[in-house]
């Protein structure tokens, strides 16, 4: 028990910071609206740091790959794996969410009118700048992706020259890292002071809202955990692969509800890759890459929660809207859900991007909270999958 507190020690005491800002925010308004500056703060503060935080850990993580460049194939199956699971997890929480709504009815009244979250959506500008400063901005986040994965294979393609960058930026990684601790500490307080004043105008129903939405995905990560990883082991080798499958992902499965922790449960995911008889060589170099970049969890939250404030902002969800959401749901599982100490990073990435009202940074972090048990249950537990369906689709190659 102690060990199952101690994993989700932040998340329990992030949540319960929530509660109590939100218990403020309905029975005190007049003192959570004071509160709104204590929370401003902190949200500039991760605002700073989201830049370098993004640019710095991808092309650092893609710049140190330079050592497996003549294990292309299997990088580039372990992409198209990842990309691919993504896509089917997003798209089935898509398909739940229409077919059960999960606002129910509630929306939320902002203090400000916004810009964003219109129909026009202007892929060119969310994708490209005019100029490098542009890149500066936390408005264009996808562009800074794009040109900090353009930068790391660069550097990776460099030789020699690029590893002395690689291990600079390694360096750089490390002191980012420890920024984003620092202002982490403060999480609880600055998040429960910003939801408090973010709740004092709103109606009661989004309470309700948040429950019925927490219980769609504990449906819907639970029958795709199941169902998910039933097809994804047939596909990989039929009834037998099936049997073999589920008789040592057992073990994996408990670790990560008792870890919540992708890395964490890794070694006991290697040690179960082994006993299904996964090619060793695939599970020393997949594995590892898959704990940064397979993350269905990642991907079925994030778009659960495009979904949701859409629907409490009562903002028509449209086919841009929905393109722009898979592809949000797919990069926050490639690269957002890998980036170590990114925390709070999949709902800063949803609201820049789609250009939604700071309001619903702290709304989003609740579902986030709630559901991260789960979403790290498929994220561990479908890299074995992953690892099966490579393992195959390599054959004898890879030795």
């Amino acid at each position: 028990m102690r060990e199952i507190i101690t994993a989700y020690r932040s998340s329990i005491l992030l949540l319960l910071a929530l509660l109590i800002g939100g218990a403020i925010g309905i029975f005190f308004p007049t003192i959570a609206v004071k509160l709104e500056p204590i929370g401003a703060i902190f949200l500039n503060l991760l605002f700073m740091i989201i830049v370098p935080l993004i640019g710095i850990s991808v092309m650092s993580s893609i710049a140190s790959m330079s050592d497996l460049k003549k294990l292309g194939k299997i990088i580039s199956l372990v992409l198209l794996v990842s990309v691919l699971m993504a896509v089917i997890a997003a798209s089935v929480m898509l398909g739940m969410s229409f077919l059960y709504t999960p606002a129910q009815g509630a929306t939320i009244d902002l203090a400000k009118d916004f810009t964003g979250g219109n129909s026009d959506m202007d892929f060119v500008s969310m994708l490209t700048t005019s100029d490098f400063v542009g890149l500066m901005s936390k408005s264009n986040i996808l562009a800074l992706i794009i040109m900090s994965v353009l930068g790391g294979i660069a550097i990776a393609q460099a030789g020699e020259k690029g590893k002395k960058i690689a291990e600079l930026l390694n360096c750089a990684n490390e002191v980012v890292m420890n920024v984003v601790s620092i202002i982490m500490k403060v999480a609880p307080i600055g998040l429960s002071a910003f939801f408090a004043s973010t709740m004092a105008s709103q109606d009661t129903d989004l309470i309700s809202s948040f429950a019925s939405t927490i219980t769609l995905f504990l449906v819907t990560s639970t029958l795709y955990f199941f169902l998910g990883a039933t097809f994804y082991a047939y596909l990989a080798g039929g009834k037998s692969t099936v049997k073999t499958f589920w008789s040592h992902a057992i073990t994996p499965t408990m670790t990560a509800l008792g870890t919540c922790s992708s890395l964490g449960s890794l070694p006991v995911t290697i040690i179960a890759a082994r006993k299904m008889g996964i090619k060793e060589e695939i599970v020393d170099i997949c594995l590892p890459l898959l704990v940064n970049v397979n993350k269905g969890g990642v991907a079925m939250i994030a778009t659960l929660k495009i979904v949701f404030i859409y629907a409490v902002l009562n903002l028509d969800f449209t086919v841009d809207v929905l393109f722009m959401t898979i592809i949000i749901a797919v990069l926050a599982a490639l690269i957002v859900g890998g980036i170590p100490g990114g925390a709070f990073l999949g709902e800063i990435f949803i609201v820049t991007t789609l250009k939604l009202p700071l309001e619903a940074i702290p709304i989003l972090v609740v579902l986030g909270t709630t559901t991260d048990a789960l979403s790290t249950l498929i994220n561990v537990v479908h890299d074995l999958n992953a690892a099966q369906l490579i393992d195959r689709f390599m054959g004898d190659k890879t030795s």
